[in-house]
């Protein structure tokens, strides 16, 4: 009898068990199947969900070792088994049909969202912390608002919106100072945290720039911190700072480096999460030291994560 391979899991692609010839005959020519016997069930759909995961892990374009998470969740050595389109029938073993890749059979529709990953504790655990951290703060202040404007439609046709628009904020320390890899995994990082949590965005380093959260999805960050250099500077973030905000909370990603000891900031902040690239430091990271904080959280080891 033939089987579809579900996961309890995931959702996974229309894919068969197929464990004899009466069964390959059943089979519906076009389908794709994979031969093996029921006993190798639970390998082949351990098989597949990693495929999946892992295909979506990497289409977040965020540099993480994840390979590593998977590990951690049991996928340690999931074997292989080739997957399978009409053919011909030999014996139970043995079949001369038209190959498939897992990347070609894996469309988009089957790839997890980020939310997914999050539920099953993929994701590092300092990006959990601070998406748990930041979006209650984002939930409790979402209502739907009937006369919201929409700009494509040119249409008051309602949408979600924040009750009173306090944002969040996210520093990219992007100077020489910090390896490269941590600034790549920061600026591409950077735009998915600021959707998700709401926030405006300052890069610094040769330069600086202040990017607003209706701005963001139309900015390259990556290429700001390129365009902006390996120096430090304190002139263009000192004038960032005379801006009047108030956050919710900062995230702030650096080192020890600063844009001077006496900063006239007018921006108020109540939590601020510090991730600074040295794990051994009990530091707030530079270009964050001057604000003064409600609550602060210093997240430690997340550059471990970073490939």
């Amino acid at each position: 009898m033939i089987q579809r391979i579900k996961s309890n899991r995931i959702e996974l692609p229309p894919i068969y068990l197929v464990e004899n010839e009466k069964d390959w005959m059943e089979l519906p020519k076009g389908l794709p199947y994979i031969m093996g016997k029921k006993e190798e069930l639970d390998f082949i759909t351990v098989f597949l969900e990693f495929q999946v995961l892992y295909k979506s892990c990497l289409k977040t374009n965020l540099p993480i070792h994840w390979l590593e998470s998977l590990r951690k969740l049991g996928y340690n050595n999931c074997g292989y088994y080739n997957l399978y389109s009409g053919g011909e029938y030999y014996d139970s073993s043995i079949t001369e049909g038209n190959k498939i890749t897992i990347d070609e059979f894996v469309k988009d529709s089957y790839f997890v969202d980020f939310d997914t990953l999050s539920d099953l504790k993929i994701l590092p655990k300092w990006l959990e912390d601070v998406r748990a951290g930041v979006e209650v703060n984002l939930i409790d202040e979402v209502t739907f608002d009937p006369l919201a404007f929409n700009k494509a439609l040119r249409l008051n046709v309602g949408g979600m919106v924040v009750k009173n628009h306090k944002k969040n904020l996210l520093i990219l320390d992007c100077s020489g100072s910090i390896p490269t890899s941590i600034v790549k995994s920061i600026t591409i990082l950077s735009k998915l945290l600021s959707k998700r949590f709401y926030a405006d965005i300052i890069v610094t380093c040769g330069k600086s720039f202040f990017v607003d959260y209706e701005d963001v999805e139309n900015t390259d960050i990556v290429e700001l911190a390129r365009i902006g250099g390996e120096d430090n500077e304190s002139d263009m973030f000192r004038k960032i700072m005379k801006m009047e905000k108030d956050y919710n909370t900062c995230i702030s990603f650096g080192d020890d480096d600063h844009p001077g000891y006496k900063i006239d900031s007018n921006f108020t902040i109540d939590t601020l999460y510090s991730l600074h690239t040295n794990k051994h430091s009990d530091n707030v990271t530079g270009y964050a030291k001057h604000f003064k904080p409600n609550t602060t959280h210093i997240v430690r080891d997340w550059v471990n994560t970073i490939q």
